[in-house]
């Protein structure tokens, strides 16, 4: 559709609206349609749930109080399936309560010479905006460290959602 006024723009943003409308709407009825249907899988299936968790509750008790059964493999195929114990990857976690990161931190730093400790470099492009627009950097300084400023431009239309439910009403 070719526009020839701004009164065809403001008619197509009409039309827009309308048919936004129209999608959320039918996205509602969509949303309580969905709600309803899982709603009641959940009531049906409640009980089910249950027993599952229960199960699979005893099932680890077992295997953990049978341990021992594990220590040449660590699982244990059955016929309806498999039981065993996996090793998470390993993690560095605090020793106790005393303990926080920020003040484990600080010790490795004083211990370990900051062998541990990470440094992330990065630019700071918020300065540097800053300074690009106090005019203290221009773009020839940035061009010789191999950067420069830039700034897209995005089309936008919004509608006017009480200028068109007065209209319509």
């Amino acid at each position: 559709m070719v526009f020839a006024t701004f009164a065809d723009v403001n008619y197509a943003l009409k039309m827009i609206a309308t048919q936004k409308a129209y999608i959320a709407k039918k996205e509602a009825e969509m949303n309580d349609k969905i709600y309803i249907i899982k709603e009641k899988y959940e009531e049906e299936t409640i009980d089910a749930q249950r027993e599952v968790d229960n199960l699979t509750t005893d099932v680890e008790a077992y295997c953990i109080k049978n341990k021992t059964d594990f220590e040449k493999s660590r699982s244990r195929v059955l016929g309806f399936g498999t039981v065993g114990f996996r090793n998470n990857p390993p993690k560095v976690t605090t020793l106790n309560r005393k303990y926080n990161l920020k003040t484990s931190l600080e010790l490795v730093k004083r211990l370990f010479k900051k062998k541990y400790v990470r440094t992330k470099e990065e630019l700071d492009k918020e300065a540097i905006l800053a300074d690009y627009a106090a005019k203290t950097l221009d773009d020839k300084k940035l061009a010789g460290v191999g950067l420069k400023i830039d700034q897209d431009e995005t089309f936008f239309c919004e509608i006017n959602w009480e200028a068109l439910e007065q209209a319509v009403s």
